[in-house]
């Protein structure tokens, strides 16, 4: 990719997940984001159609950047029950490290995306992690994505529960007991 391109795309993030932590998705224009950004609003449009679709570029390149941290992690460790336990709390440690901003999308017209992609990322990271443990003749395998997609919607609803409680700070621990539990009976029960 061009330097240039990616120069833009680092100025959009940074300047996006600003607005985000300061405004609801709805109340975020183009204008904004591209001041904040210090580009040209024909320059965000030779890039995305609207900021919906930016919107949607945004989520991925947040889905893609944690996939990666995943990644590193547990090319760190061995897998293992606590492996399994660092995603959820890496997943916990960054909506807490953008609480304002996830809460102006969590309460927007954009939910449903951003769920909906945290859903198909968690999904995928159980996949994997799982698909290398099973061998083929495993009735498992055959149950593997769609248990892979069950377990992601319930640790999705968790968080959205956990998200709306007031103490979501001191039920950290929790949530990410919680989801392993839910793992580890859905996919180890044989």
């Amino acid at each position: 990719m061009d330097l240039r391109v990616q120069k833009t795309y680092r100025a959009l993030f940074a300047a996006f997940t600003e607005l985000l932590e300061e405004h609801r998705f709805e109340d975020v224009t183009v204008a904004m984001l591209c001041d904040r950004a210090m580009i040209r609003r024909t320059t965000f449009y030779k890039h995305f159609a609207d900021k919906t679709a930016y919107f949607s570029f945004y989520v991925d390149s947040l889905c893609s950047n944690f996939v990666e941290r995943v990644t590193q992690e547990q090319a760190a460790k061995a897998a293992s029950v606590d492996e399994r336990q660092a995603i959820f709390q890496m997943l916990i440690d960054f909506f807490l490290e953008h609480e304002k901003l996830m809460d102006n999308v969590l309460t927007s017209s954009v939910s449903a995306m951003l769920t909906f992609k945290i859903c198909e990322t968690v999904s995928g990271l159980i996949r994997s992690r799982y698909a290398s443990e099973l061998s083929a003749g495993e009735d498992q395998l055959d149950l593997l994505d769609p248990a892979s997609d069950f377990i992601a919607g319930g640790i999705m609803r968790l968080i959205r529960m956990w998200w709306a409680s007031d103490d979501r700070r001191e039920n950290e621990e929790h949530f990410v007991q919680v989801s392993n539990v839910l793992v580890t009976r859905v996919l180890e029960n044989k």
